[in-house]
């Protein structure tokens, strides 16, 4: 039997979707009423970008209201604020203070609210209505069915999706927490933690937009970014960039991967140090006087001047050190021309400057007097030479650590391919050289917990006052050092900031039977922590089927073959490189992954293939990505070994 007030409910939304469509049209037609034509290219790129939070809505504009005692009519909720043409809101943004409770009113703490109503849709209809009764009473005919279980009981798509009609209580209370400190959010699989870091940058934006202006969201690879890359942009934010750890430095393309032991040493702040006294050691200052003939006369800047313009200040960037140089020289330069000519000085300041910079004289008089170094050249020589590495190293690195960051020298420094651990490096370089990274009001970094001291370091110089949140599951730590505890990761965050660790216990994903077989490696994994707790139950469990060694593949191929949805086959890196990548995200292929290539993703079934060479080529990690990959799915997991499970 339909709801009582379906029908009813069904015509108001319609009207809020006639209201959108009209406040769609008026800003279509608001690059026509521009006075200029710059005017018009700048409301027609801001148009672009709000037409995006419409094309969303036609997947549920409204997904659910609160009866609130002190109104005399609903509040309805949605994904964007929808007014009439009296300027009367029909639907209030998900993000705005008055939809808060939606997400947190209970019976105990109703917060004025007597009913809360959700609905299902597809596409424009209202399939179905829940009512929640908090004060005790009810609307006759009206049922009450968890929309929360049928979300995640779902078929997947090929991309993440918003969870604005599902967020719960405790992920609500993370997302939007005041973006002071560091944040750090313990989540194990399933908890949401993803979903909370990408709706919270929505939130921060929507709330402190004039203060953060921009988000910057870091994921731990191309992969992952592209599963996750739709959800901001239905969300109808366009001020957030979003980054994988490989992509954090400008222009730098990783095309290499480094072994465990090389990313260890480069993971270890002591690299840091290394760099620096490279570059101060690039640094040469050779005062020399600057003449030129200028109207019949030789000016001069004497050496001896020169040389009192030349130092490097302390935390000043060499480049911005450099420039100062040159305006110092320049104004001199000026002054003596003043002085030389007289009342026939006639020229001004930037026709000195044009002259000086005639045929490239003064850009090569800076190159003799101020030498700096490029960043990306100085890496690249501190990871190819010996000698180079051993005056910048001596006292910081042992001779048997230099060997293991040299590398073959190639013919030319831009055929260096740069690794993703190489990155932290040139970050550095390009600091003290060219001066700090682009910053952002509040970083956003999912998968925390397999960040290197020297990837976090980079990734606090782009946060704002030590904006940060932190998501990841220590459990899951597969990185080039492995944390037992978050607060192992602090001396690398900003030292004035405080940090703060929440965590999320709800596994909603991954239902409790496929739990149960994963939850016992965290005796060994991390004995002290507190195990997620399972939200569904029901599921199917857990399919083992054992066959030959050189059958493994070729059987979990088959396995897959009676199932519908999105699949994934996660398999050792022995096995995995022999097979076809596939991609992640095409239901008409099998995409065969690592399980640090399936990290933060989710599918409907999953085949895990030789759990034991999993953990067996992991090595110190082996157990931890052996729970990733049986913690992917969100319906069935299959097993095919051919060795004793672990």
């Amino acid at each position: 039997m339909s709801h009582p007030e379906l029908h009813e409910e069904q015509a108001y939304v319609d009207h809020a979707y006639e209201c959108l469509e009209k406040m769609r049209k008026t800003l279509e037609g608001a690059q026509d009423r521009m006075a200029t034509e710059f005017a018009a290219l700048a409301i027609e790129a801001w148009m672009k970008r709000r037409q995006k939070t419409f094309v969303d809505a036609e997947r549920g504009l409204c997904f659910g209201r609160l009866s609130l005692d002190e109104l005399a009519r609903p509040l309805y909720v949605g994904r964007r604020w929808v007014h009439d043409d009296k300027q009367d809101v029909l639907v209030v943004n998900w993000q705005a203070p008055a939809a808060r409770p939606f997400y947190t009113a209970t019976p105990a703490d109703p917060q004025r609210v007597t009913q809360r109503r959700r609905y299902r849709t597809e596409g424009r209809r209202i399939v179905d209505i829940s009512d929640e009764s908090l004060d005790g009473t009810a609307v006759e005919g009206a049922s009450v069915s968890d929309f929360l279980l049928e979300e995640l009981e779902r078929r997947r798509e090929g991309r993440m999706r918003d969870i604005v009609a599902t967020i719960q209580s405790d992920q609500y209370r993370l997302i939007t927490a005041e973006p002071t400190g560091a944040l750090v959010v313990q989540g194990g699989p399933g908890t949401g933690k993803t979903a909370v870091g990408l709706h919270r940058a929505s939130w921060l934006l929507y709330t402190h937009r004039e203060r953060l202006r921009r988000v910057l969201v870091v994921g731990p690879n191309p992969t992952f970014m592209e599963y996750v890359s739709h959800v901001l942009p239905a969300l109808g934010e366009d001020a957030v960039e979003q980054r994988a750890v490989s992509e954090l430095v400008d222009g730098i393309v990783v095309e290499r991967e480094e072994a465990l032991d090389v990313a260890r040493l480069k993971a270890d702040v002591r690299i840091a140090e290394v760099v620096t006294r490279a570059v101060e050691q690039s640094v040469t200052l050779a005062p020399e006087e600057l003449v030129l003939y200028v109207d019949g006369d030789f000016i001069r800047v004497r050496e001896r001047e020169v040389a009192e313009y030349l130092e490097v200040e302390p935390d000043v960037p060499l480049a911005v050190a450099r420039e100062r140089f040159r305006m110092a020289v320049l104004r001199r330069f000026y002054e003596r021309y003043g002085e030389k000519l007289g009342p026939l000085a006639l020229r001004t300041f930037d026709e000195l400057e044009r002259a000086l910079k005639n045929k490239g004289f003064l850009a090569k008089y800076l190159d003799r007097v101020f030498v700096i170094p490029r960043a990306d050249k100085l890496v690249a020589r501190l990871l190819t030479s010996p000698a180079a590495l051993a005056a910048a190293a001596d006292g910081v690195l042992t001779a048997e650590e230099q060997r293991l960051l040299l590398r073959d020298r190639p013919r030319r420094v831009a055929d260096l391919q740069w690794s993703e651990h190489d990155l932290p490096l040139l970050d550095v370089a390009r600091t003290l050289i060219d001066g700090p990274p682009r910053a952002y009001g509040h970083v956003i970094v999912d998968e925390a917990q397999d960040l290197s001291p020297m990837q976090l370091l980079a990734i606090s110089r782009r946060a704002v006052d030590g904006s940060l949140t932190m998501l990841g599951d220590v459990a899951q730590a597969t990185g080039p050092v492995v944390y037992g505890r978050w607060q192992e990761l602090e001396p690398y965050l900003p030292e004035t900031v405080d940090v703060t660790i929440e965590e999320l216990r709800h596994a909603y994903r991954v239902p409790a039977e496929i739990m149960d077989l994963a939850l016992p490696l965290l005796d060994r994994i991390v004995p002290d922590m507190e195990r997620p707790l399972a939200y569904r139950r029901g599921g199917e469990p857990p399919k083992l089927v054992e066959v030959a060694e050189q059958d493994l593949l070729r059987a979990a191929l088959g396995e897959t073959a009676e199932l519908d949805g999105l699949l994934a086959i996660i398999a050792p890196r022995s096995l995995a490189e022999r097979a076809p990548e596939g991609d992640a995200f095409d239901e008409a292929t099998v995409p065969i992954l690592t399980p640090r290539r399936s990290k933060g993703l989710e599918f409907d079934h999953v085949v895990v293939v030789e759990p034991a060479l999993i953990a067996e080529e992991g090595g110190d990690s082996g157990l931890r990505e052996l729970y990733v990959a049986l913690t992917r799915p969100t319906k069935t997991l299959t097993i095919v070994h051919s060795r004793p499970l672990p």
